[in-house]
């Protein structure tokens, strides 16, 4: 059985501090599960705010486990 953490987020501070919270909170979902993999997405609603400027992908790591971030 493959396991995988999927935490959505709303972006309702900065981008980097939903980041930071949302970072936290996956990694202790992911290691309470046993996941293999872990992914956080965070929702840009902002209007005004191009696609180019909310799409993107990076990886963070958190302890011993890399967390993929996706922005939409």
């Amino acid at each position: 059985m493959q396991r995988v953490v999927l935490e959505l987020k709303i972006l309702h501070k900065s981008l980097e501090a939903t980041i930071e919270e949302g970072l936290t909170q996956t990694a202790a979902y992911a290691e309470q599960c046993g996941a293999q993999e872990a992914h956080l997405i965070v929702f840009d609603r902002r209007p005004g705010i191009s696609w180019d400027d909310k799409i993107f992908h990076r990886s963070a790591t958190v302890g011993a486990r890399t967390i993929g971030v996706w922005g939409m």
